[in-house]
């Protein structure tokens, strides 16, 4: 099986039919500039929602919370985690090992995905290594997304998923970056991560999801991963 999570949730109609279709966790984008943001009041109504919608349910379990945040102050992180009882924290942008040890030392419970920005160059492989190494202790997970100058995720643009396969081993890395319907069954078949990340291309408009694109993305990335 491969973890799903569908990332730049911003309404409850879409949260709730993408938690119907077995998506495994649910992201919001709560800092940054990013046309997909979503406030943390709005973010939380939504949370309450999905997790009424499965409370009496016995065999089917809803989706977890992550909250996507970048560069930003460690406290009012914490703040929100805990106010919106977030099961994951998703760190896109410039954060060094000791923040992530910061947010660990505040509650051990957190899991924390710390994002990597990938360029599609010979150095990549050395880079990619370096920084896991350094992020080893603090974090849960790494995020493997595609590199854009001064953009911190959100993309739409993948890059060479054979740069995945060294590191499947010793760590539990979730690929993201331009996953679609179309390509995501090759994506694990060549990579073979522990979960896959998807938003832009799953989209009818920026924050809006096509509904049926997740459907088929879905089902193809179980397919794939069975």
């Amino acid at each position: 099986m491969v973890w799903i999570k569908i990332c730049g949730i911003t309404n409850r109609e879409d949260a709730l039919k993408i938690s119907d279709l077995g998506a495994d966790a649910l992201g919001f984008i709560l800092s940054t500039d990013s046309i997909r943001r979503i406030k943390p009041e709005k973010a939380k109504e939504i949370i309450l929602a999905v997790k009424n919608k499965f409370i009496n349910m016995r065999d089917k379990r809803g989706p977890s919370f992550a909250g996507v945040f970048v560069n930003e102050n460690i406290s009012k992180v914490i703040e929100i985690v805990e106010e919106l009882g977030l099961d994951h924290i998703q760190l896109s942008g410039d954060e060094a090992p000791g923040y992530l040890e910061k947010i660990k030392k505040h509650n051990k419970k957190f899991k924390l995905i710390k994002v990597i920005r990938v360029k599609d160059d010979v150095s990549s492989f050395i880079s990619i290594s370096k920084q896991m190494l350094e992020f080893k202790k603090a974090a849960d997970f790494f995020l493997l997304d595609a590199f854009k100058e001064n953009i911190y995720g959100g993309t739409g643009k993948s890059f060479n998923w054979k740069l995945v396969k060294g590191f499947i081993e010793e760590y539990s890395v979730i690929l993201a970056g331009g996953l679609e319907c179309e390509n995501i069954a090759e994506a694990i078949q060549i990579a073979r991560p522990f979960g896959i990340d998807a938003s832009t291309r799953l989209e009818e408009s920026p924050g809006k999801k096509d509904i049926k694109k997740v459907e088929i993305f879905i089902k193809n990335a179980v397919k794939k991963a069975d």
